[in-house]
């Protein structure tokens, strides 16, 4: 399934186009992984509502695949996103329109950094000031010694295999320092297992003398600690670079072909984003890596090690003007760049930071600085029109909804309630006349209608009111821009 998508690219008060972008969930030498969570959220863009409709929809059952992922082993973001479900954090759903649509598409395909780096011009004016507020931050790789149409390409399939192999004899090292006594003898091969794991923290920017504890001879800079859950990470971490090569060898037999999908580590800060994604900048001139996230870090030595010549790009994802958001900011933006270890990325803890401070700023500029927050409402609300227009005997549904520009909030909201409690009665009708009687296949697809209209219908009679109380978080005017709810995800099953 393919769909063609205009980024309409943000300058300032005005818009222009750019290039044409295409999701699809088949994969290719350049988009070789399409996992469940990336294949889901395709398939809702790419059906018959393009907007960010049936993407708010389905954006619990993409965190349910998350947290089922027999790799998890971030316990703690397992227990944040099934929270989030069971809360019904509609806020996720009003988040995910300050993303510009463009930017939306490269996190999900995984190509972020290559779309930056061979459209960076375009992407910087789209990004505009947003770096210098509160919000989510994504940081990726790209390459110094490339031609610039590759240089934000990833890897091809024999460098893949050689940082696994690098990666690989950092965990061995770990593992046999962990269960070796002081001053026994280790053979030959396990000394030098040792000693090219410490050459990798070396070119990290760490040499042996200078990590904790080096005197006795028994640590690594990135496992400095016996027990930790960090080697178990590592593991994990390997396996997703595994997933990656084999899925590129499957479709390219040269071993030489570069995928465009690239690791990304997804972050967020309560000051400027901006300032925080300097703590990760890195160039070939410099001496150090300085970002403190492991797994990025040892990819980046890894990369040195081979003769590449890496360095790191950072991206301004989504300004958050509601402090206590910024928590779900960044665990919906992980979500969409499924950027956890166990997925795709860099992220090996906890996705969601403290809650951001003076975001008032961040909520002038995505209200009065931007034009595609407003368009993606509105693309939103006018597919979720044109659901009922669709969807056969919710007329009355549809004339209801009217109320999304009018004043006339409080009546039509509790003249929905009771639209809502008739449908959901028909609906215990259709399922009490199944219990009773076999049903026929009519009868089983007017039962799935219903379920389908009720779950889309709670979302948007949810979402609007979610619209609107951020709307006046914004100081905007009901007519304008729509903003706030209480719980789009809480349906049926």
């Amino acid at each position: 399934m393919e769909n063609t998508l205009l980024s309409t690219r943000d300058l300032g008060h005005s818009e222009f186009t750019t290039t044409w972008r295409t999701l699809s969930e088949e994969p290719t030498t350049q988009r070789p992984l399409v996992g469940p969570e990336q294949k889901l959220m395709i398939q809702a863009l790419t059906g018959a509502y393009s907007s960010n409709f049936s993407l708010c929809i389905c954006l619990p059952d993409v965190m349910k695949i998350s947290i089922k992922n027999p790799a998890v082993v971030l316990h703690s973001t397992a227990n944040s996103l099934a929270d989030d479900i069971k809360e019904g954090r509609e806020e996720y759903a009003v988040l995910l329109h300050a993303i510009p649509t463009g930017l939306r598409n490269s996190l999900i395909q995984g190509t972020l950094v290559h779309d930056y780096v061979t459209d960076s011009v375009k992407y910087i004016e789209e990004l505009g000031d947003r770096g210098t507020f509160p919000g989510v931050y994504a940081v990726g790789i790209a390459f110094r010694h490339r031609y610039t149409a590759e240089r934000g390409a990833f890897l091809n399939y024999r460098e893949c295999t050689q940082v696994i192999s690098i990666l690989e004899n950092y965990a061995a090292a770990y593992r046999l320092l962990a269960t070796s006594h002081e001053g026994s003898q280790l053979p030959p091969e396990a000394e030098q297992v040792i000693k090219d794991a410490r050459e990798l923290d070396k070119t990290c920017g760490y040499p042996h003398e200078a990590v904790e504890d080096a005197s006795a001879g028994t640590t690594l800079h990135y496992l400095p600690t016996y027990g930790s859950a960090n080697i178990h990470k590592l593991e994990v971490f390997i396996e997703s670079f595994k997933r990656r090569a084999k899925a590129l060898q499957k479709l390219d037999n040269t071993g030489s072909a570069y995928m465009h999908q690239g690791p990304l580590y997804v972050g967020c800060t309560a000051g400027q984003m901006s300032e925080r994604m300097k703590q990760h900048h890195y160039e070939p001139s410099m001496s150090a890596l300085p970002m403190k996230n492991m797994f990025l870090a040892l990819t980046m030595g890894a990369l040195l090690q081979i003769g590449l010549k890496p360095y790191t790009v950072g991206v301004p994802i989504l300004p958050v003007w509601v402090g206590e958001h910024l928590p779900l900011a960044e665990r919906l933006v992980t979500m969409l760049a499924s950027s956890l270890i166990s997925q795709d990325g860099f992220n090996g803890i906890q996705a969601g930071s403290k809650a951001g401070q003076d975001c008032d700023e961040a909520g002038l500029y995505v209200a009065e600085e931007t034009t595609y927050f407003k368009n993606n409402l509105d693309r939103t609300l006018a597919d979720a029109d044109q659901f009922f227009t669709d969807t056969e005997g919710v007329d009355h549904l549809r004339q209801s909804l009217q109320f999304v520009k009018t004043g006339e909030l409080e009546r039509k909201l509790s003249t929905i309630e009771l639209l809502l409690g008739e449908m959901e009665t028909s609906t215990a009708m259709l399922k009490q006349l199944g219990a009773r009687f076999q049903i026929g296949a009519e009868l089983r697809q007017a039962q799935e209608r219903h379920r389908a209209i009720i779950k889309q219908y709670r979302f948007k009679r949810t979402f609007v009111k979610l619209l609107r109380s951020m709307t006046r978080r914004l100081n905007l005017d009901d007519d304008t821009i729509f903003v706030e709810a209480s719980n789009p995800w809480q349906t049926e099953d």
